[in-house]
């Protein structure tokens, strides 16, 4: 999970966009019930899908939930906040954010809608938002949504971003300097992973090939820097450069799960020179 700046989907809006946004949910507030509000939300539905390739653009094309760009794809814009109903509540769902683009996320198949993947797992958002236990819920437009603690972690939150950690099995893990900090993120990291299907096969395979190719990388670079080192060979320094900047690419933002290749190079710098070089230098 790689941090979404909302600010930029909000500075690339089409012009005229938040003037319907705001006509539209005029409406919903004004409608006579959940029925007409409904309606009001149906008939509407191209206002958030006709800012995809904003969402999409934004996040380099990849889902903001897990970061994968094609072999999850079917990409759609997600309420973070549901909508309509919220599952294992009787809350009615967050109509008065249905137009909001601060609500919006740009999701994968897996992560939004309920899918049964390889080796028997089962996830997917749907209309689920559960809250950090005794978290207060916003149940209308009335009451500011600052007063939840969602326990699903948030792409737009930085902090959230830094709560998940990868190992090189391509494994979810709860980053202990995150948890430190607050107590709650290991339960909102296990509930992440279950509900955005972090924990699906083909997900770990993929996280897990970017992981090991980060550490063959980084003793590619160990190997020539402590040839050129002992020889002083161009052809060595040529190699050892050219790996740092390998390095660097795969941890760009736009790079396929470069989240966890940030996880590998940190993981590994205190026993290779080059992670450590790109760990903190970059």
């Amino acid at each position: 999970m790689i941090f979404i700046d909302r600010q930029e989907v909000i500075a690339l809006l089409p012009e005229g966009w938040k003037a319907k946004a705001k006509t539209v949910t005029d409406a919903l507030h004004a409608a006579s019930g959940s029925a007409e509000r409904k309606e009001i939300i149906a008939d509407n539905e191209e206002l958030w899908r006709s800012i995809k390739s904003v969402l999409a653009g934004v996040g380099y094309h990849k889902c903001w939930y897990c970061e994968t760009a094609e072999i999850r794809s079917d990409n759609a814009v997600d309420h973070f906040r549901p909508k309509g109903k919220v599952s294992g509540t009787g809350h009615g769902g967050y109509w008065w954010l249905a137009f909001d683009v601060k609500n919006y996320r740009f999701a994968c198949t897996f992560c939004n809608s309920r899918r049964h993947g390889d080796g028997g797992t089962t996830g997917g958002k749907a209309d689920h938002f559960p809250l950090v236990a005794g978290s207060q819920r916003a149940d209308s437009p009335l009451v500011s949504i600052s007063v939840e603690i969602p326990m699903l972690l948030d792409p737009c939150d930085y902090f959230d971003t830094t709560a998940v950690w990868f190992d090189e099995t391509g494994q979810v893990k709860v980053n202990p300097e995150a948890e430190a900090i607050e107590e709650n993120v290991p339960d909102r990291v296990s509930r992440s992973r279950d509900l955005y299907h972090l924990d699906h096969v083909r997900l770990i395979e993929a996280r897990k090939r970017i992981f090991l190719d980060v550490l063959e990388m980084c003793d590619q670079a160990d190997g020539a820097l402590l040839l050129y080192k002992s020889t002083q060979d161009a052809t060595a320094r040529t190699v050892f450069h050219d790996s740092i900047n390998a390095l660097k690419r795969m941890r760009r933002e736009d790079a396929p799960y470069s989240a966890v290749a940030k996880c590998a190079v940190r993981g590994y710098r205190s026993s290779s020179p080059s992670a450590k070089i790109i760990a903190e230098v970059s």
